[in-house]
């Protein structure tokens, strides 16, 4: 089972925020790689940069983890896949027709999922409920990272811990 990992869920893998815990305790119970795109790395880079811009942290631990986002790419961690960039902007365009008017969904989230659906991704995780829906509509299984239960020892329960509301999704405060 091959899963697809919205950006938004993976930059907590690399910067501690809110669903930190719940996502590498999700990526370790699954014991895969996490496929990975250009995409998603041009949104990864450009999210940590954001967080620099918005003294959320400083330059050297903005560039250290760009440092080791290349990192995991090259050890495997990330598992970069090819896209084929005109099919999936016209997937993203037939989901846009089906999704967008009863999902509220953007168009980079859309194009994500049509992203997943050309990997025939069988999941996809995401803490964004119009991005959860669209994916629902375009026939995904959806995980949404909000509701991801997990135990202290790591164990998974099925859903309910996490709980975060999108406005409490953001970068917890530097020590």
């Amino acid at each position: 089972m091959a899963a697809y990992y919205d950006t938004g869920v993976l930059v907590p893998l690399y910067v501690e925020e809110t669903f930190s815990d719940a996502v590498t305790t999700l990526v370790e119970s699954r014991n895969e790689a996490v496929l990975f795109n250009l995409f998603h790395r041009l949104e990864m880079e450009n999210a940590v940069r954001l967080k620099v811009f918005r003294n959320e942290m400083d330059s050297d631990r903005g560039r250290a983890v760009i440092r080791k986002i290349g990192s995991s790419v090259d050890d495997g961690r990330l598992a970069r896949r090819n896209v084929n960039w005109v099919a999936a902007l016209e997937k993203a365009r037939d989901i846009g027709k089906k999704a967008t008017a009863k999902a509220g969904c953007r168009t980079l989230d859309m194009m994500h999922i049509a992203i997943a659906v050309q990997w025939d991704c069988d999941l996809f995780i995401t803490a964004d409920s119009r991005q959860l829906r669209a994916a629902h509509l375009a026939g995904l299984d959806a995980l949404d990272l909000r509701e991801y239960d997990y135990g202290q020892d790591g164990s998974t329960r099925g859903p309910g811990a996490v709980k975060e509301k999108r406005s409490r999704y953001r970068v917890k405060k530097r020590k």
